[in-house]
């Protein structure tokens, strides 16, 4: 073969080669538009969405206040060391002991033996007492019992869990009277029990040498030795005109510290704090005010003592100064140590709003109505939402619309972001 075929031959070989790859190089380029195309077209179809469920948001001017109630100051009648009988803001009634002036110190596992006897000797006292009451009727146990019960639900509602166990222990003893009654128990020998209690407490007291001056509560009420000084400041008189600035006298008294070891004649020895109604005052900035007013309904927490909160009403609020307003709420419910304590730290919760709770990002203006964009059917349906409550983060919508119509429900699946939406778009 001639050297010019064999050039030709090879010329030809090289440009097939190239087709070959030119060819392959197409294919390529094809398959990669077509994949980034795909990426492109699902990235502009991706949505991002969430459940719908209930939820509650508020509003709330957080402010440092004080307690004003009624208190009386209950003072020491005799030098010693004072031993508290009633536990702290425990209710009391008039007249019943709520501590003790001992001359001298004693050990402390033989006072609470004698407190332990003595309000055995109590109980057993007011049941021998009434024992000739029940002697043979099952009928006047059975209406006691009755009535009794009938009085838990009211005093569980207002958190007398003190009065409850009461009732408890008296139901208790008036069923195992009845018992008696019908012979399917056999009585207690009370007297004999109160003689055995009264003569191991007079031996107490002998060994010991106890010399003791009880106090007595002056009124009804939750007795407490929180006596601070702020007695007087905080008492329901100095509530009314109260302005801003008196908060400023306020915070410059400094509280003193209860003790209940050595007292002396005449000092606080603890108050008689009344537990049916108190109050606590704040001063609030005018504009974060402006949209509460007397007869309101609110509700406090004290977030530093008790995580619940509590319903309130607004009994007063005063005229502006220096871009401050007194605002004075009133309230009846119990809040542990809120006898106690003076100056708190408190939530005042102005609105709360309770519906379905979505994100803000999540709501949308389609031709001049507010709605949302829900999956159904795996397309996207637009829904108008009636808005309760608006935050940078979430919404409160109604579960229905003022008007009537359709809007969406709990557990749609809602779409809180998606590019190009519209109604009836598919979307998966």
């Amino acid at each position: 073969m001639s050297e010019g075929g064999k050039t030709a031959r090879q010329e030809r070989k090289l440009k097939k080669k190239k087709k070959q790859r030119s060819f392959a190089a197409f294919l390529i380029a094809a398959f990669v538009i077509c994949i980034t195309a795909n990426v492109l077209m699902s990235f502009g179809n991706r949505i991002e969405t969430m459940i719908v469920r209930r939820g509650t948001e508020e509003e709330c001017i957080t402010a440092e206040g004080y307690i004003f109630r009624e208190q009386t100051i209950i003072s020491s009648p005799a030098d010693g060391y004072l031993r508290c009988e009633a536990d702290e803001e425990q209710r009391v009634k008039i007249g019943e002991t709520v501590a003790y002036v001992y001359q001298k110190e004693i050990d402390p596992s033989v006072n609470s033996e004698l407190e332990a006897i003595e309000k055995e000797i109590a109980k057993l006292s007011s049941k021998t007492g009434q024992e000739d009451i029940y002697s043979s009727d099952t009928t006047k146990i059975e209406q006691s019992i009755a009535r009794d019960m009938r009085r838990v639900p009211s005093l569980g509602y207002e958190n007398k869990t003190e009065e409850v166990a009461e009732i408890r222990d008296e139901v208790d003893r008036l069923i195992k009277s009845r018992k008696v009654v019908k012979g399917e128990a056999v009585a207690d020998n009370a007297e004999n029990e109160l003689e055995r209690l009264r003569a191991r407490k007079a031996e107490l007291e002998a060994a010991h040498g106890i010399d003791r001056t009880p106090i007595s509560a002056p009124k009804a009420g939750a007795f407490t030795t929180g006596v601070d000084g702020l007695e007087e400041a905080l008492s329901l008189e100095k509530l009314e005109g109260i302005t801003p600035d008196y908060f400023k006298e306020l915070n410059k008294m400094k509280p003193r510290t209860s003790s209940d070891g050595k007292i002396s004649t005449g000092s606080p020895a603890g108050k008689i704090v009344n537990n049916y109604k108190w109050y606590v005052a704040f001063p609030i900035s005018a504009k974060l005010a402006e949209d509460i007013d007397e007869g309101d309904a609110v509700e406090l927490r004290f977030s530093d003592i008790d995580a619940r909160t509590i319903s309130g009403t607004v009994s007063y609020v005063s005229g502006e100064e220096g871009g401050k307003v007194a605002v004075v709420v009133k309230s009846n419910k119990y809040v542990d140590m809120i006898y106690s304590s003076s100056k708190v730290k408190a939530e005042l919760i102005t609105h709360h709003y309770e519906g379905l709770k979505i994100p803000s990002e999540s709501v949308r203006i389609v031709d001049n109505k507010t709605g949302v964009y829900v999956v159904r059917n795996d397309k996207a349906r637009f829904f108008p939402v009636n808005i309760l409550y608006n935050s940078k983060k979430w919404v409160i919508i109604s579960e229905s619309l003022p008007e009537g119509g359709t809007t969406i429900k709990l557990y749609d699946e809602l779409i809180v972001d998606g590019k190009n939406l519209y109604d009836n778009k598919v979307v998966r």
